[in-house]
């Protein structure tokens, strides 16, 4: 999933939030398949059915973050669970790719190990959230394959605040076409506040945004798209 993007370069990894620091995110999914007894895969299923997830910050050391997530779901009920994740490796439990370090740039890498250490920022630019005009640090990670099975076609995207290094957009789709039949899917989170920033009166604008999603949801999806149609 994590290809080489581009020559990195050395950085210092910190840690750019606090201990307290909370940042929310809506839920966005889709699927669609003109097979008719095609069903959609359980993962993005139970994925349709959050409401919201918060990330909490409980205890930051050196470059280990350590944080509570909470998803609240659709008919009220909520779980939550602990993870953490080191901004300097990307060794992670529960929070794979919520955080980077803070203040990277472009060509610099995600994290300093495998299987990151081969994927580098692509670039930095301006985006529009609810809190404002915020730098963000960008990875496409985009590819597309042809098989005996068909096509397939990965789109994913992250973006990260430059200053924290949270993660502010996330999205992952995919089109798999197997014969006359193709399966389209995506899903994301959107940044809908955080105790970091005050979100203005009147934002300067908005802008469609979609965003990120566990990573091992992502994959257990994946696997199950990939397989052909019956």
């Amino acid at each position: 999933m994590f290809a080489p993007v581009g020559a990195a370069s050395a950085q210092t990894r910190t840690v750019g939030i606090s201990v307290g620091n909370t940042f929310t995110y809506s839920v966005t999914v889709s699927w669609s398949s003109n097979d008719p007894s095609a069903t959609p895969p359980s993962g993005l299923v139970e994925l349709n059915k959050t409401q919201w997830l918060k990330v909490a910050v409980v205890a930051i050391s050196g470059t280990n973050i350590t944080g509570q997530l909470t998803s609240q779901y659709k008919n009220g009920t909520e779980m939550t669970s602990g993870g953490w994740i080191d901004v300097d490796t990307g060794a992670s439990v529960n929070l794979t790719t919520w955080f980077v370090s803070a203040n990277l740039g472009r060509g610099d890498l995600m994290y300093t190990l495998s299987p990151y250490n081969t994927t580098a920022i692509n670039e930095t630019i301006s985006r529009a959230y609810s809190s404002g005009v915020r730098d963000t640090n960008h990875v496409d990670l985009t590819s597309t394959s042809t098989s005996s099975l068909g096509n397939l076609s990965v789109a994913t995207n992250l973006y990260w605040d430059k200053s924290t290094g949270a993660v502010v957009e996330f999205s992952t789709g995919e089109s798999n076409q197997t014969g006359t039949y193709t399966i389209t899917w995506l899903e994301g989170l959107q940044i809908s506040d955080s105790s970091v920033w005050t979100v203005p009166e009147f934002p300067l604008w908005t802008t469609p945004l979609i965003i990120f999603s566990a990573l091992a949801v992502i994959i257990t999806i994946k696997k199950q798209c990939r397989k052909p149609l019956r």
